[in-house]
């Protein structure tokens, strides 16, 4: 007869299913409750369902993100950490399986910047799609072939505030001029879209959205703080609270001509 202990080590646990995140600064402070961030939103939505799992990172391009799931940290972080421990039959047949059924890509506001000027950040479009189809392969690679993916575009850019944004930032070095601008995130917003229909994945395009809601160039929007840089301080500021430094390279740490210096001492 079985014992009673065996059955039960028979009957798998019952775990939360987990929705993990990636994307840049938009996805990293998408849990601040300051901002009414739409990560937060969604792990609200999910309570006692699903546990969401953020995985942004401040000032990143897809180059960027690759060159961290490169890594033996970043491999942990987005994909073998979500891994669990389980027990089929008794305690020496160990197993493991992962519970991620949704993931959401959400990149392109730094890879859209101007390449002239700012190619710390710029990627080519057509490695942009590249890099994108690399993430998936990714994902069904690590979370299995039915893994849920749902593609995010990059947001409008609000031109007068970016050019606001540069002088509060540079002081008297600010250019002046926009190394972010509607038409190229509308480039990259499209390439976005192409990405996901071609390998058949759901979309959210919030470019389009936001424009339909209110035309022209963002009058109306409701203002928040730049979350490509007062994400990244905020996170920084973790050392006054004797915490750890954080997982990854900060992006003002990378040198986009050689980054694999940074990554390699992550």
């Amino acid at each position: 007869m079985t014992s009673r202990s065996a059955i039960n080590n028979m009957i798998p646990l019952l775990r939360r299913n987990k929705i993990v995140l990636l994307g840049d600064s938009i996805t990293q402070m998408s849990f601040s409750a300051k901002l009414s961030g739409w990560g937060a939103h969604l792990a609200d939505h999910y309570q006692r369902r699903c546990d969401v799992y953020n995985r942004g990172m401040s000032g990143y391009n897809t180059d960027w993100y690759l060159k961290y799931l490169q890594t033996k940290v970043g491999r942990n972080d987005v994909f073998d950490g979500m891994m669990n421990k389980t027990n089929k039959v008794d305690k020496s047949s160990e197993s493991s399986q992962h519970d991620v059924k949704l993931v959401t890509i959400f990149f392109g506001a730094n890879d859209a910047s101007c390449q002239t000027l700012n190619p710390r950040h710029h990627v080519p479009l057509d490695r942009f799609q590249s890099n994108l189809e690399k993430l998936v392969q990714l994902c069904r690679e690590n979370f299995g072939e039915d893994i849920r993916i749902v593609f995010i575009t990059p947001p409008p850019v609000h031109h007068s505030s970016r050019l606001r944004y540069q002088v509060e930032r540079y002081g008297e070095n600010a250019s002046g001029e926009l190394e972010r601008t509607l038409d190229l995130a509308s480039k990259y917003a499209d390439a976005v879209v192409e990405v996901a229909r071609n390998l058949g994945y759901p979309h959210l395009n919030i470019f389009k959205l936001m424009l339909d809601a209110v035309p022209g160039e963002g009058e109306g929007w409701i203002p928040c703080p730049d979350t490509g840089y007062t994400g990244n301080s905020a996170s920084k500021g973790a050392a006054a609270l004797k915490s750890e430094k954080g997982i990854g390279p900060w992006h003002d740490e990378i040198d986009h001509l050689n980054p694999s210096v940074a990554f390699s001492q992550s």
